[in-house]
């Protein structure tokens, strides 16, 4: 399959899903209130922070081996579903302490737990588990749009049966997170169905086109590929989730920090203000968000032009091309958007969210300032320097930390958005200063295109 027309089926499977889970979110907050949406969006949240610290990159550390061919398939979907099992093992024992009655007394004021929802939300972080594990694996076998559709399929089977629920007015805070747990574990089963047969047939031919090309921002750098032991088929399978851990912490790392940038701001949010406020502050990160579908289509293709050798006249500025690129979209899109906000937010969510169209007003400046860390993201991975990627993140983080302590609680929603906002404005900018020192580019030339 040829690189763009790769591209463009993961872009179009990710708008699709996208619009999907806006369309679950703007069923859900105008159902449940504020309160409830608050409630469903932190949960969900909770869910998948649980499983991006649960993984252990065992996704992520088996795709060079497996493409190599240095491991069974078979051997090591054995290793990782072993893992696996284990994690889903602490889940629900995590489940199980929730039903305490101290644990429940605080679940239920601060996300409006009841009895036994802490086991949905153990169901959905499994099927985020698995999913991601089993996504890894089909990119090793060059299967490369699969991931991207079955998500897409995912979010659609969500949406249909949460309007469902809707139309027949029996809709829940409960039977929210029941669906969405469903939905994710149905993702999971049909990725290791796929992945099953995937296995039974020979391996792929050798193509032309890297395989890390599709890794996304959060992987390992295939420059490592030369440490993989040659004795890897005669590791026991103790022995492979130890390798595995050890080669995929740094990129399971990035993905915790990654998916604190995007959320930390919530939880702040609600500890200081309530779940309520976080319901209405949602509204504006889920329409934000989906901004950035535009700069990080660019991704892929940037991750394959700058594995070239740095001999190549072109590579750089292939990359200075990119991210002047997906600044203009991602501005395109965002400047009409800051003067409809409120009026579009009003319109699709109801008054009871007014606020969001605030919200996302503040929330748009960063959003399309962190547009070149988004392409440089992909830029880092093809030069071998990934953990660039983990280190701006964390400082991203750190800095919304700092930023929503200092403006949230007089501010909320808003003040929740412009926390996030210099946040993501301070980690793009250190990607800006990484690229210019690899590539000696003046800003002149990163700019305006000219030497």
């Amino acid at each position: 399959m040829k690189l763009v027309e790769a591209g463009a089926k993961i872009l179009f499977s990710r708008v699709g899903q996208v619009l999907a889970n806006a369309a679950v979110v703007l069923v859900v907050a105008k159902t449940l209130g504020p309160e409830g949406q608050g409630h469903y969006s932190l949960t969900v949240a909770l869910a998948m922070l649980m499983a991006a610290l649960l993984g252990g990159g065992m996704g992520l550390a088996a795709v060079p081996p497996l493409r190599q061919d240095k491991v069974p398939a078979a051997r090591m979907l054995k290793a990782q579903l072993i893992w696996a099992s284990g994690m889903v093992l602490l889940l629900l024992l995590l489940a199980w302490w929730s039903t305490g009655i101290a644990p429940a007394m605080v679940l239920q004021e601060r996300l409006g737990w009841f009895s036994g929802l802490g086991f949905l939300a153990a169901v959905a972080a499994t099927g985020f588990l698995g999913f991601e594990i089993f996504a890894y694996d089909l990119l090793a076998r060059g299967r490369l749009v699969v991931g991207a559709v079955v998500n897409g399929g995912r979010a659609f089977a969500h949406l249909l049966l949460i309007l469902a629920l809707g139309l027949t007015g029996s809709l829940t805070f409960g039977r929210s997170v029941g669906v969405f747990a469903v939905a994710q574990v149905a993702g999971m089963l049909a990725m290791l169905v796929i992945l099953l047969r995937e296995i039974r047939r020979p391996p792929p031919e050798p193509r032309s086109v890297s395989i890390r090309e599709f890794i996304a921002p959060t992987g390992i750098s295939a420059d490592r590929n030369d440490e993989i032991p040659g004795d890897l088929d005669r590791l026991s399978l103790p022995g492979l989730i130890l390798f595995n851990l050890k080669r995929g912490w740094l990129g399971q790392i990035s993905a915790v920090a990654y998916f604190l940038l995007l959320r930390l701001d919530q939880g702040l949010l609600e500890y200081y203000r309530g779940a309520a406020e976080v319901g209405i502050y949602s509204i504006a990160v889920y329409m934000g968000e989906m901004l950035w579908l535009l700069p990080g289509a660019l991704t892929p293709l940037l991750v394959h032009s700058s594995a070239a050798h740095a001999s190549d006249p072109d590579r750089d500025r292939t990359a200075a091309r990119a991210v002047r690129l997906g600044i203009l979209l991602t501005t395109a899109v965002g400047l009409p958007l800051f003067f409809l906000a409120e009026p579009l937010l009003s319109l699709l969510a109801g008054g009871e969210y007014q606020g969001s169209g605030m919200a996302l007003r503040a929330l748009l400046p960063g959003i399309v300032a962190f547009a070149p860390g988004v392409v440089l993201a992909g830029d880092f991975i093809g030069r071998g320097k990934a953990h660039w990627n983990t280190q701006a993140s964390v400082l991203t983080v750190l800095v919304g930390l700092v930023m929503g302590i200092l403006l949230i609680p007089e501010h909320g929603p808003v003040g929740a958005a412009w926390s996030s906002s210099i946040a993501y404005a301070c980690g793009s900018t250190v990607m800006l200063i990484r690229f210019r020192q690899i590539t000696r580019m003046s800003l002149r030339g990163l700019i305006l295109g000219r030497s």
